[in-house]
């Protein structure tokens, strides 16, 4: 593991979401099922660990008895709707311009992936490595990339397309459905996956006016830099549940407990105190901001029992809520 988790902006599954919300299907208890906040389109401001998407767009698939949901999401996707392709798509005139941007915008939106375009002379491969390599295949994710390049490359090139000339490969090939045109798709490993085509096809003009591409914004959020702050991020969203102990902890950060115990200790810390520290700090915050009542506070933190709370609170802050409350009002 590097210096961070491996994390995802929530928001890159909506095409997903909204695809189920098309077909008259259950998105928001999807998003609950796996802890997530029900809110459909997901919002852009919550990072959610890598496996935890692998785990949505395969579940998705599984709610859609769609077993090639992921290359239809990638292949009607509208771009310039897309978090991480809609600045490419409003700034880019050709092809490779397209996915250099998209390749350094990817960086504002995840810490799981690293996305490459590399040119060994009449060939471009584009495509990504994982980070951390997930425990089960992420066939829906690299179909939906296979998708969505594909129709990328199909309206660029138009009468120069020749699907002879690309060659992919993927985690799953049986994701993908049947194909007329007789592209190469060969099997990968869990790792990653990547597209390899012609680099001529770089200098394909990429016309916005299409596919509506519109100028948009950069979040106002970024990844995490740090461990530390990766792991604050990943575990925000759990802080009102009573179990949250430190496997619970581990496994919302996309880690076994063991492996990332060893990488806080190095930084002075552990799982556990930094969920205290998580809880004592939205506690401080609600007591002082707000007139919610204490055992309110205790519930929002993940304590069932408001004296078991505030014996924790005095515990960490050397006063009780209470006192807290009127010291710092």
């Amino acid at each position: 593991m590097n210096g961070s988790l491996p994390l995802v902006r929530l928001s890159v599954v909506n095409p997903f979401l909204l695809e189920l919300r098309r077909r008259k299907l259950d998105a928001s208890g999807l998003l609950r099922e796996l802890d997530l906040p029900g809110k459909v389109p997901a919002s852009n401001e919550l990072f959610v660990s890598s496996q935890v998407i692998y785990q949505l767009v395969e579940k998705a698939a599984a709610v859609a008895g769609d077993p090639y949901l992921g290359f239809r999401v990638g292949g009607q996707i509208i771009l310039h709707e897309w978090d991480p392709m809609a600045l490419a798509v409003a700034t880019a005139n050709t092809v490779g311009d397209l996915l250099n941007r998209f390749v350094v915008n990817t960086l504002d939106h995840s810490t799981s992936t690293r996305f490459f375009l590399k040119i060994e002379g009449d060939r471009t491969t584009f495509g990504f490595r994982r980070v951390a390599e997930p425990p089960f295949v992420p066939a829906q994710n690299d179909a939906f990339y296979l998708g969505m390049i594909i129709g990328i490359l199909k309206f660029a090139t138009r009468e120069n397309w020749d699907p002879l000339m690309v060659v992919f490969k993927v985690a799953d090939p049986d994701a993908v459905p049947p194909l007329q045109e007789r592209i190469r798709i060969l099997e990968g490993d869990r790792s990653g996956t990547q597209v390899s085509f012609p680099s001529g096809w770089l200098f394909e003009p990429f016309e916005k006016k299409p596919i509506r591409a519109e100028p948009a914004s950069r979040s106002v959020s970024h990844p995490p830099v740090s461990l530390i702050e990766a792991v604050h991020i990943a575990l925000l969203p759990h802080m009102h549940e009573p179990d949250l102990n430190v496997d619970r902890a581990a496994k919302i950060c996309g880690y076994n407990k063991r492996q990332l115990a060893k990488q806080l200790r190095s930084k002075g810390t552990t799982l556990g105190k930094e969920i205290a520290r998580l809880r004592a700090e939205r506690a401080c915050d609600d007591l002082v901001n707000s007139n919610q009542r204490v055992s309110n506070i205790a519930q929002s933190v993940g304590f069932t029992d408001p004296t078991v709370f505030s014996r924790a609170f005095k515990n960490w802050m050397g006063q009780s809520p209470q006192e807290y409350r009127r010291t710092h009002q």
